[in-house]
């Protein structure tokens, strides 16, 4: 019985994280995706966001799904989205305001997408408090994990060094950066290269 359970929870938390990431594979959010990842302060932060109000939401949508009718569900779901995304922007804005001003309307706007909404409607209207959460914690894990990896790769190109845990590693000099990372353009160049990898290695996967 608790084998079983292990497995199950494995295996939901495989589905956020590599099978179904909302990054790699679902392409959800793509726009604050670009707009964030050239910091890794703010990659972090919007990651964490995300994780909080997906666990959160799935929590509170798998608990009142039976005394709520599926009409209602969508903008009960909406509402409980938007009160959790303004206490997590609250919280962003006491902590670091610079950060907050730096994150701009991309802090709401990836909180309130449909990677949040479509997969509390999904997959917490239908299943119990426990695996809500863990889905929530994959989903939201996925997508953090896509934000600091996007980060990483872009930061490195475009300046040669990387700051991990306080400690700044340069990998190459500055003549040999990669100016377009910075933009937009050169973020949506990195992240098609990182999603044919990320595709690739999935399925290699599949295939063994």
């Amino acid at each position: 019985m608790m084998n079983d359970f292990k497995n199950e929870m494995k295996d939901i938390l495989n589905q956020g994280v590599i099978k179904r990431n909302p990054a790699f594979v679902l392409t959800i959010a793509l726009t604050p995706m670009l707009a964030v990842t050239d910091s890794m302060d703010k990659a972090i932060s919007l990651g964490l966001t995300v994780l909080f109000v997906m666990i959160l939401v799935n929590f509170v949508v798998s608990i009142f799904k039976s005394k709520i009718s599926d009409t209602v569900m969508p903008i009960f779901t909406l509402a409980i989205v938007a009160f959790f995304v303004s206490v997590a922007q609250m919280i962003v804005q006491v902590r670091n305001l610079e950060l907050y001003q730096n994150l701009g309307i991309y802090l709401p706007l990836t909180a309130v997408s449909a990677l949040v909404l479509q997969r509390a409607l999904a997959y917490s209207k239908e299943n119990n408090v426990i695996k809500s959460v863990v889905d929530g914690f994959a989903y939201g894990a996925g997508y953090l994990f896509a934000l600091i990896i996007i980060t990483i790769v872009r930061v490195i190109i475009s300046t040669g060094s990387i700051t991990l845990f306080g400690i700044p590693m340069r990998l190459f000099d500055t003549i040999y950066s990669f100016d377009l990372a910075t933009s937009a353009f050169g973020a949506l160049l990195i992240v098609g290269l990182l999603l044919g990898i990320f595709k690739s290695f999935q399925q290699r996967g599949e295939s063994k």
